[in-house]
């Protein structure tokens, strides 16, 4: 897996680079200290799988780099290493594409976790992350409650269940899907009815819950 690492403060970015160098199968190949940066280095870097950025950095911060990424180089990951744990900003990098969310604060064990769900083409959502989610919309989340029973959802349920988590209204997840808003409700009635849910709330517990957003 080769990796770019961006984050502005210095000591950090050595630490974090060296910390990642000492996972098997990780090469660290440049360090950054704005995701501009990162996009000149993607140009004549090949083969990399994956980014590795702070969120607030100078010139371009972690959320527009996301957005530049999946415009401009779909193919590469990810994951933004953070101590904002604001929900505004996680929500923020979820829209913007990041396919994982960690704290600083994370423990090794956690990161090589991230690094190899995210490199297997999954997303990852640190625990400290999804609480703030779940506290911030009122919902109790038990982290551990295990994988999702095995529910018959269709593929455009699933993408109407993700933009509602992310709190599109019926209007935008018509506009972004190209459907109409009555067809936007008729999914949410059927989802609600497959999940067992009675209110929008139950959806986003059960999104967040089992990690589809």
């Amino acid at each position: 897996m080769r990796i770019l690492v961006a984050d502005d403060h210095r000591i950090l970015l050595d630490g974090i680079a060296m910390l990642l160098s000492s996972i098997d199968g990780v090469e660290v190949v440049s360090k950054h200290t704005n995701g501009r940066q990162v996009l000149t280095a993607l140009e004549i870097e090949p083969d990399i799988t994956l980014v590795v950025s702070d969120v607030q950095m100078p010139v371009m911060g972690g959320i527009e780099l996301t957005l530049q990424l999946r415009e401009r180089f779909p193919h590469v990951k990810i994951c933004l290493l953070t101590v904002a744990d604001q929900p505004e900003a996680i929500k923020e990098a979820i829209r913007a594409g990041a396919d994982g969310y960690v704290l600083k604060n994370a423990e090794r064990s956690e990161l090589e976790t991230a690094l190899s769900m995210i490199a297997k083409g999954n997303k990852f959502y640190s625990e400290q992350v999804l609480m703030q989610l779940a506290n911030e919309a009122g919902i109790e989340l038990i982290p551990d409650a295990g994988k999702p029973q095995k529910i018959a959802i269709t593929q455009r349920e699933l993408d109407v269940l993700k933009l509602i988590a992310q709190e599109y209204s019926g209007t935008q997840i018509a506009e972004r899907l190209f459907i109409s808003p009555t067809t936007v409700e008729t999914h949410r009635k059927h989802l609600m009815q497959k999940l067992g849910v009675q209110t929008t709330i139950g959806l986003v517990k059960y999104a967040i819950k089992f990690q589809i957003i």
